[in-house]
C-alpha cells in the first residue's frame, strides 16, 4: 500500500508540473511580433535590399506656448558618410525640411535635449495627438512615414531650461 501511494504522488505531483509548465503554450510570444517600443515612429531606407539609413522615433513636440521641435535619431548603417533628407509636412504645407550628414555606422540625434543638431520647425497648427507626414529621403529612396504629434507634458520633451549666472 505505501508503494501505491507514493505512485499516486509522483504522478500527481508530475501532472502539476506540466500543467503549470504548459500554461503559457498557447500564449503568443511578443518577442516574435515587431511592435513600435517608443513615442514615435521609424522609417527605413533600404539600398541593395540592405538596410541603408533609418529614422528612430521621430515626433513633433509641441510646447504649450506652440513652439515645435521636431524630435528623432537618424541612424546611418553604410560603410560611408550619407547624407539624410528630412521633411515634415502639414496637410502638404513643408513645416520644416533639413538635410543631415550621418557618418559611418553611427547616430545622430536630432531636437531634444542635449541632442547634437536642431531643425527649424514653422508655427504648427496641428495639436497633440494629430498625426502629420514625415518625407525621408537618403540615397535616391523616398518613403514617408506617419509623424505623431505630441506634447511636452513628459519630463524628457521638455525644453532644457538655461543655467544660472
Amino acid at each position: 500500500m505505501r508503494r501505491s501511494r507514493r505512485y499516486v504522488l509522483s504522478a500527481a505531483a508530475l501532472g502539476l508540473a506540466l500543467a503549470a509548465t504548459g500554461c503559457t503554450y498557447m500564449s503568443p510570444v511578443q518577442t516574435k511580433d515587431f511592435y513600435q517600443a517608443a513615442d514615435g515612429t521609424n522609417a527605413n531606407i533600404e539600398q541593395d535590399g540592405a538596410l541603408y539609413a533609418g529614422v528612430r522615433n521621430a515626433v513633433l513636440v509641441v510646447g504649450a506656448d506652440g513652439a515645435a521641435t521636431f524630435s528623432a535619431t537618424v541612424a546611418n548603417y553604410s560603410d560611408e558618410e550619407i547624407s539624410v533628407e528630412l521633411t515634415g509636412l502639414e496637410e502638404g504645407s513643408t513645416l520644416f525640411s533639413a538635410t543631415v550628414q550621418v557618418p559611418a555606422h553611427e547616430t545622430l540625434e536630432i531636437g531634444h535635449s542635449g541632442a547634437e543638431q536642431e531643425i527649424p520647425v514653422s508655427t504648427v497648427s496641428a495639436h497633440a495627438g494629430a498625426i502629420l507626414d514625415l518625407e525621408v529621403v537618403a540615397a535616391g529612396q523616398a518613403t514617408t512615414v506617419s509623424l505623431p504629434v505630441l506634447d511636452d507634458s513628459l519630463e524628457y520633451y521638455q525644453p532644457e531650461e538655461p543655467a544660472a549666472g
